[in-house]
């Protein structure tokens, strides 16, 4: 997943976790998410993406057991935009721009 990740966003996601662990069930929030760890892991989640991490956030996934990536801010909320963006444009027949300045934090 982390390999994945890598890829489609093109960024080293943050990863804290065991790689021998099994994942059953995602949970993904774009953005900075970090603090829905919790409720990721209440819901039964084995690993948990969002977009930023905190120290806490590190602490958190170890105590709940958790696996978690923060793959970046930008890197995960990009994808949303566009789709967003190309929906209205076919929608209301209007002409949208994309412009993707890259954010490495």
């Amino acid at each position: 997943m982390v390999e994945r990740l890598a890829q489609l966003t093109g960024r080293e996601p943050l990863y804290i976790g065991s790689e021998n662990k099994l994942v059953r069930t995602v949970a993904w929030c774009t953005g900075a998410a970090q603090g829905y760890i919790d409720t990721a892991a209440a819901a039964g989640a084995d690993m948990y993406i969002t977009g930023e991490a905190s120290e806490q956030t590190a602490h958190m996934a170890r105590e709940l057991g958790i696996q978690f990536i923060a793959a970046g801010h930008h890197a995960t909320e990009r994808y949303g935009v566009q789709a967003v963006g190309q929906h209205l444009a076919a929608r209301f027949d209007i002409e949208h721009r994309y412009i993707d300045i890259d954010n490495p934090v």
